[in-house]
């Protein structure tokens, strides 16, 4: 479903756009989730659901679909030893991890799911919780960064790189899942430093 529009990942570029970095090397597309055909069988619309069903199950937010993110494919691809800029993505965070208090409609939580397998390379690493994971096919990583009683952003907790692929393709499928967004105020009412476009302009 994407590897017809499969562009340049970006990255936030620190004043509510983003931009292309060397931080992150990858392809990128969005898969829209059509919910209108979910009742037929739909396999992408069955795939987000059952994201959001986990989510609110380890989750007390009651989280819904109107107003997320698409799903997003993004591919790494390994050109072996000698390639000095490889396709990864350098430490960051999904979203704020400065310790402070949750901004309604910014993300909160993330899951990773490994579709295919590079032979070499492409581990999710979280240095500063000391996790390493190793990718398995058709196996997911989620990891929150809120915390539901203090409502507060993790403090740096679950910053995390995906490490150089150097043989073989690493395909994944991440949905980021925000609190706070729906069908009158989607995700992309918002910029990439979590304000309403609205307020950041009568700013």
């Amino acid at each position: 479903a994407a590897r017809p529009i499969l562009h340049d990942a970006t990255v936030a570029d620190g004043s509510g756009g983003s931009h292309k970095s060397d931080s992150r090397k990858a392809k990128q597309a969005g898969i829209k989730v059509h919910w209108d055909k979910e009742a037929d069988g739909d396999l992408i619309a069955r795939l987000s659901r059952r994201v959001y069903d986990y989510v609110n199950h380890v989750l007390p937010f009651d989280i819904m679909e109107d107003g997320q993110e698409d799903l997003m494919s993004i591919q790494y691809f390994g050109r072996g030893l000698e390639e000095d800029q490889p396709d990864r993505y350098m430490p960051h965070c999904d979203g704020d991890c400065n310790g402070m208090l949750f901004k309604p409609g910014n993300r909160m939580a993330t899951i990773v799911m490994y579709c295919e397998i590079p032979k070499v390379g492409g581990a999710t690493r979280f240095r500063n919780s000391n996790v390493h994971i190793k990718p398995k096919q058709y196996a997911a990583t989620f990891f929150s960064y809120i915390d539901p009683e203090t409502m507060k952003m993790d403090d740096e907790f679950t910053e995390h790189s995906g490490c150089p692929v150097v043989e073989g393709e690493k395909k994944i499928v991440t949905q980021w899942v925000r609190l706070g967004v729906d069908k009158e105020n989607p995700w992309n009412s918002f910029n990439t430093l979590g304000i309403k476009y609205t307020d950041a302009e009568n700013q």
